[in-house]
């Protein structure tokens, strides 16, 4: 009996072929994917900006609110100066008054 090969065409037809079309379609879906994500992302680069630029007015006000605790806590160690010094004039002149009188 004579026995007949399978041409070398209809090999590369039926393997080759659908082997380089799966690979071609997949080169192109990630080109759509890459596409849509960039896409993506500027739009939520676009919404974090609008959202920052409303965000920026309260940052300044707590940037205000921050400088004038600082100021204000500058003035209550500077007022703690004061008073202690004032208790150790007010105990040294208690101690001179104690000591005219005792002595």
């Amino acid at each position: 009996m004579l026995q007949v090969g399978v041409p070398d065409w209809i090999v590369f037809q039926n393997t080759v072929m659908p082997i380089l079309g799966m690979g071609l379609g997949a080169l192109v879906m990630f080109g759509v994917y890459r596409t849509i994500n960039r896409a993506l992302d500027r739009r939520h680069e676009r919404l974090l900006a609008s959202e920052r630029g409303g965000s920026s007015r309260e940052l300044e006000e707590v940037r205000s609110r921050i400088e004038a605790l600082e100021e204000t806590a500058f003035r209550v160690q500077e007022l703690e100066e004061r008073v202690d010094f004032a208790e150790r004039l007010l105990t040294r002149d208690q101690h001179q008054i104690g000591s005219k009188d005792g002595g």
